[in-house]
């Protein structure tokens, strides 16, 4: 079966998801006192290995898959 091209909807649904899940992330790390750095090496001690510039880039893009962000908030939120 082949892939349905996304309706403009969708994209337009997927922009506005992207831009309030990058807002939540940032968030997150200012309520937590975390950054990008410690984050990055939280997801590595996790199994998750990412530098701190592919982590900026993954938010910054928003080009990660739900069980991976899942962890990312795991991690900003580790004490």
């Amino acid at each position: 079966m082949a892939k349905q091209a996304k309706s403009d909807v969708e994209k337009q649904l997927d922009e506005q998801a992207a831009i309030e899940i990058k807002r939540q992330v940032k968030a997150e790390m200012a309520l937590n006192g975390v950054s990008a750095k410690e984050v990055a090496e939280r997801l590595t001690a996790m199994g998750r290995p990412i530098t701190e510039q592919g982590l900026r880039n993954k938010i910054s893009q928003c080009t990660h898959q739900t069980t991976w962000y899942w962890d990312l908030l795991k991690a900003i939120k580790e004490k």
